[in-house]
């Protein structure tokens, strides 16, 4: 049940969930630059404010000239239980020209929605969880060559003890010697 386009399938609902905000973000960057290339952005949702009957009219809807159209659901975590109800029976039978995105920072792995995604296989969760401390030097200095500098693993460490465990805060801190040590 992938959607078939000219880059590569891709399937009809992903579930970006995790406590990394940045991990989250940049999944949701690079899933909306490769369909905005070919695809319909118009419909973005909060799960605090949207009802599943909104969200299920945009999912069912024809993009506008171009192949496939996003339908991006924020928060689903904090989607009413009658709402999740109705996107798990939307996913049963989904529209073949849309991509219905769910991003939020807490989704249980034994709730109906989760499995509901996981039907569709491993590539549909997108697991945004924290990294562990022994792990965070090296995803630091990780990000530090995306922004064109290069730390030793004592100075991503020192970083992580002066700016805390958030890897936003610690990609800000990362942009901004990057700006001013070039």
């Amino acid at each position: 049940m992938a959607i078939q386009s000219k880059q590569s399938s891709l399937l009809p609902v992903y579930l970006i969930a995790g406590e990394d905000e940045l991990k989250r973000e940049t999944v949701m960057k690079r899933l909306f630059a490769r369909l905005s290339k070919m695809g319909d952005m118009s419909f973005n949702f909060s799960g605090l404010t949207c009802t599943g009957e909104e969200v299920i009219t945009a999912a069912n809807t024809l993009p506008f000239a171009s192949e496939v159209r996003l339908v991006l659901v924020n928060d689903v975590d904090k989607l009413k239980k009658a709402d999740s109800e109705l996107l798990i029976a939307y996913l049963k039978e989904p529209c073949e020209t849309t991509v219905l995105a769910l991003e939020g920072q807490k989704v249980a792995k034994n709730t109906r929605l989760y499995k509901a995604v996981s039907a569709f296989g491993s590539k549909a969760i997108i697991d945004c969880a924290p990294f562990a401390r022994k792990d965070l030097g090296n995803a630091v200095r990780s990000i530090a060559v995306g922004h064109g500098i290069t730390l030793t693993q004592g100075a991503a460490a020192t970083l992580i003890d002066l700016v805390g465990t958030n890897t936003v805060a610690l990609d800000a801190e990362l942009k901004k010697l990057s700006l001013s040590h070039r």
